[in-house]
């Protein structure tokens, strides 16, 4: 990436307030449902998973985008949030009041699965490290992570990141990159994959997409990792 985007840290409180309009003004014409996208990551995660895990937490959960979903597709789990951004966490606590809230990681709690939906991009690649000794030190036992991130080979990634103002700062990075840096801090790979690779308008296609896995040109990728 570039050295601009190097020193540049964006701060989310910034944006909270109006997350979602920012987020379609990125994309600008390519896509007019967004929340397609989300419900069909919540269905891949569920799908993927394969089971109800006990203690979830949504790291990096900001205004809770994806949050909602999760409470709604595992019924059965208890569900912890955290997020950097203070404005972010008051609308957590606010708008859902089941979730515990996390001010910072520094818990007792162990959790069986630990989501990440893309934020991996907003962390510096020095601090990356870092943050994942700190999920495989929060996870149980048995515990697995969960990530969902930008694909930087798919071009319409691309051009939303760079049009997206919180992505500023945004340091893609690939899905055999990703895998190679979770192993280097003990984690082991379960199983990857590429999604998005159909508008919403082409939603009736979305089944296609589990025989596309392989295919490096989804807009976005998944990995499963376990402790």
């Amino acid at each position: 990436m570039s050295s601009k985007r190097d020193q540049k840290k964006i701060n989310f409180d910034n944006y909270a307030d109006k997350y979602k309009e920012y987020i379609a003004k990125s994309i600008g014409n390519i896509e007019d449902n967004l929340n397609y996208y989300h419900i069909k990551k919540s269905e891949i995660l569920k799908k993927e998973l394969g089971y109800h895990p006990k203690k979830i937490l949504d790291l990096g959960c900001g205004v809770g985008t994806m949050l909602g979903l999760l409470i709604e597709n595992f019924q059965e789990s208890s569900f912890y949030a955290h997020d950097e951004s203070k404005k972010s966490m008051d609308y957590i606590k606010k708008n859902f009041p089941k979730v515990n809230c996390l001010d910072n990681l520094e818990t007792n709690e162990k959790f069986d699965l630990i989501f990440l939906s893309v934020v991996v991009h907003h962390v510096k690649s020095i601090d990356r490290d870092a943050l994942f000794k700190n999920i495989y030190n929060l996870l149980s036992p048995n515990g697995v992570m969960f990530i969902f991130e930008h694909n930087p080979y798919n071009p319409i990634t691309l051009r939303m990141v760079a049009n997206c103002e919180f992505d500023a700062d945004a340091e893609l990075i690939k899905k055999n990159d990703l895998i190679n840096l979770c192993k280097k801090n003990n984690f082991k790979i379960v199983k990857s994959g590429y999604i998005h690779f159909f508008p919403s308008k082409l939603g009736f296609l979305f089944k296609l997409e589990s025989y596309l896995k392989w295919f490096f040109l989804g807009a976005q990728y998944f990995c499963l990792f376990k402790k």
